[in-house]
């Protein structure tokens, strides 16, 4: 057998679906996103051409958080290179348009009401009525389990339907929450850091073991409920609730339950049972909005894309980046740089990095991959809630966790009120689900090999459509006479985007990863968990660190918790 027919038969076998579904190629897949996945281009063979203007800073990184250090520091007067590898700003936080002019959301897709910082930095960006204009309409969450659909997961109503586990697990939650134990950005300057000792799987099968030890009225019911609940599997009774947090932590915290520090994951999924925001774009609002304001600053912020950072060196006078931009070798001169990419790559770009302890310990963070699977049908087939976690009976981990119903957040349907019913249906029939696909490599790619190539994108993408069609169908004809026909499908992948944060990692890492390398800056949410609020919040601290050294009399906001260095 050849090696290119052997190559084709592994993988076909990788990507057959659980339960031995098939599925159709008669729809389009287009491929978007970094190919690259060690993010580092080739050593230029010429010698790089050096950019005339010096500047006060250079970023490399053009997601939020460097864009949000570059709109700070603009606002400064400051003058800004910003280096972005792919060939628009956002990273992934980035949305999208149909030919049709629906939007749609490409990566992260909403964020949560927590801190005066992060409505600080929101109004700032333009986006300061977000509570009045995206709020996310109720239900959010639904969980399909085993075949069986559960509306708005944490409502009395579907709590009683579900395992008792269930109601156990969100009253220790919140009992957490208001007893301090769930930190906030910036996380490793919490007072109370005992979750970080454990992984979230570890701290809610402790949940009972607490919840027995209750002395007020309401906790001994919720116990009470828990103990004579005979579904329950006696030798692991918190096991359904581990099963559904799994899919949770792949999706927003690239790994399992048993993976993520449990300080994390409470940050995380408190904000799960509240209100959450998002647009018609998603993040790709935010994204959208700094843009506008940095390109109106043309006179101090230069946009470079497709430019991707070779080296960042550093001397007395300042530091230089070399970059290559459409395979073209550069220099530009700043006085200050921040490194806003993936935090794992920086041992590798800024020099000298590599041999400290600190350096062996950026490139020992833990990533996972991840795909956006953006799936066009024909109408609207699937009209149940926002988001929908999915766990079939003979899930594997190279199942997708959740699936959204993008035409939620259409202004117009406000939430589909009605279209349950086909009472409210968006005049247009383009319909949207976009499948959220993480995994630790993609088709068993290892870290650092250098291509997660378009086929195998594609292929992965055709399965997990393939895998909602099965799954889906029988729940679509059952519920709405309804079923799912693919018009075409936009698979966008994100290389080493989910960071994972290990047990220790805010305790034992965070402070020692944060600090400035002589001139160099951190500003990506690696340093705490992959999320839109904390990839605001350190681009804003950046900015604020570097604004620190470049102007002496410079005070930092009143609502600002970030740490001066």
């Amino acid at each position: 057998m050849s090696v290119r027919r052997l190559e084709a038969l592994l993988l076909a076998i990788l990507l057959t679906a659980p339960g031995g579904a098939a599925w159709s190629k008669s729809y389009k897949v287009s491929v978007r996103g970094g190919e690259s996945a060690s993010f580092l281009p080739e050593d230029p063979k010429a010698e790089p051409a050096k950019d005339s203007r010096r500047y006060d800073v250079v970023i490399v990184g053009g997601g939020l958080a460097g864009m949000t250090a570059a709109s700070y520091l603009s606002d400064h007067g400051k003058s800004v290179l910003l280096l972005e590898k792919e060939e628009v700003l956002g990273g992934i936080a980035a949305g999208g348009m149909l030919y049709s002019g629906v939007p749609f959301n490409r990566g992260v897709a909403y964020w949560t009401d927590s801190t005066e910082e992060q409505m600080k930095i929101l109004e700032h960006i333009g986006m300061g009525g977000y509570r009045d204009r995206h709020a996310i309409p109720e239900p959010t969450d639904s969980y399909f389990w085993k075949g069986k659909l559960y509306l708005g997961i944490w409502e009395e109503e579907t709590l009683h339907q579900l395992p008792a586990s269930f109601a156990l697990f969100k009253s220790e939650l919140q009992r957490a929450d208001k007893g301090g134990l769930i930190p906030n950005q910036p996380f490793e300057e919490g007072a109370h850091l005992e979750l970080d000792a454990f992984n979230a799987a570890e701290w809610i099968r402790a949940m009972p073991e607490a919840a027995a030890a209750r002395t007020d009225e309401e906790a001994k019911k919720v116990y009470a409920r828990f103990s004579e609940d005979k579904s329950i599997l006696l030798e692991d009774p918190m096991r359904d609730v581990v099963d559904l947090m799994d899919l949770y932590c792949r999706s927003a915290l690239g790994g399992n339950a048993n993976q993520v520090s449990a300080a994390a994951f409470a940050n995380f999924y408190i904000s799960e049972i509240a209100t959450r925001y998002t647009t018609p774009l998603g993040t790709g609002e935010a994204a959208s909005l700094i843009e506008r304001i940095l390109r109106q600053r043309g006179h101090l912020v230069d946009i470079r894309l497709k430019a991707a950072a070779r080296s960042v060196r550093q001397d007395a006078g300042g530091v230089e980046v070399l970059y290559l931009q459409k395979g073209k070798a550069r220099g530009a001169r700043a006085a200050h740089a921040v490194f806003a990419a993936q935090l794992k790559f920086a041992a590798d770009i800024v020099e000298g990095l590599a041999a400290s302890e600190r350096g062996q310990a950026l490139r020992d963070l833990a990533y996972s991959h991840y795909s956006v699977h953006v799936v066009v049908t024909k109408g609207h087939p699937y009209r149940a809630t926002f988001d929908t976690w999915t766990r079939a009976s003979d899930y594997t981990e190279r199942d997708f966790p959740d699936v959204i119903l993008w035409r939620w957040m259409d202004p117009v349907i406000k939430g589909y009120e009605g279209m349950r019913d086909h009472k409210q249906d968006p005049k247009d029939d383009q319909g949207i689900l976009t499948i959220y696909h993480p995994f630790s490599h993609p088709l068993g790619l290892k870290p650092r090999e250098s291509k997660w190539e378009r086929e195998h994108v594609a292929e992965v993408a055709r399965q997990a459509v393939a895998r909602l069609i099965d799954l889906y169908s029988p729940l679509l004809k059952e519920r709405w006479g309804t079923k799912i026909e693919v018009r075409s499908v936009e698979t966008n992948r994100w290389p080493f985007s989910i960071h994972v944060a290990k047990p220790g990692h805010f305790t034992r890492l965070a402070k020692e990863l944060r600090k400035p390398y002589g001139r160099v800056f951190f500003a990506n949410n690696n340093l705490g968990t992959p999320s839109f609020e904390e990839a605001l919040f350190r681009g804003h601290c950046a900015a604020n660190n570097i604004l620190k050294r470049l102007d002496p009399g410079f005070a930092q906001e009143p609502w600002s918790k970030c740490p001066l260095e």
